[in-house]
């Protein structure tokens, strides 16, 4: 039986199994005639690899987002806290600056993000002079960050949903491939082209090796 096509292949891999296979069968005329069984498996890979494709793009798309959101975020929390020091005269201990900020501006910024967004929300809802010339920004990077989060959460369901479509591509070519072994198996018998002829048509670790470029003759021996 051909080995069995795995989650862990790549599609690379998996695509040069499927063309070996295909041109396999072209070569030798007792096995030309089942080529048709193998019509679809480059479509269904090109299939895969576009959903493979698209989730990568998903995961991507919102890494990238909520790595820029962060990352102006605090900007924004940084040009508030560093203008509200000053106007507090550098207290820290201030009631107004407390309000806002429990550490030094450096280190509230290194707030993992689910809990700065929470904190930075509760800011909105203040009243400050300071807090008013800096909302826009705030608001604009806290609504990303907090969209980008939802989005992050909601990955583990693509990524589900595509690890199923990866296990049930390479369980149907697999199948379609002992299928075919099992018809090549039947040509040989019927034809009495030996057991060992079905197996030309699937690749191995020791064929591959074998498919090697051969040495150069050296150049005495090339010229006698």
């Amino acid at each position: 039986m051909p080995r069995k096509i795995t989650e862990r292949m790549t599609l690379d891999d998996v695509e040069t199994e499927i063309l070996y296979t295909e041109a396999a069968l072209r070569a030798d005329p007792d096995a030309e005639d089942l080529l048709p069984l193998t019509d679809n498996w480059l479509d269904r890979l090109d299939q895969e690899r576009q959903r493979s494709r698209d989730v990568r793009r998903a995961v991507a798309t919102v890494d990238a987002t909520r790595i820029v959101a962060d990352g102006r975020l605090d900007q924004a929390c940084t040009a508030f806290g560093d203008e509200l020091y000053l106007e507090t005269g550098k207290n820290r201990n201030s009631p107004r600056w407390k309000q806002f900020f429990n550490a030094p501006v450096s280190r509230f910024v290194r707030t993992a993000l689910p809990r700065q967004v929470t904190r930075v929300r509760a800011w909105l809802q203040a009243n400050d002079p300071v807090l008013e010339r800096h909302r826009p920004e705030i608001e604009k990077w806290v609504a990303r960050a907090d969209d980008s989060l939802v989005k992050t959460r909601g990955l583990a369901l693509t990524r589900g949903e595509a690890a199923i479509a990866r296990t049930q591509f390479v369980e149907d070519l697999t199948h379609d491939r002992d299928g075919l072994s099992e018809a090549l198996a039947a040509r040989a018998r019927e034809r009495g082209l030996g057991r060992q002829w079905p197996d030309n048509f699937f690749r191995s670790s020791s064929r591959s090796s074998s498919m090697e470029a051969p040495e150069e003759v050296e150049g005495n021996a090339a010229s006698e």
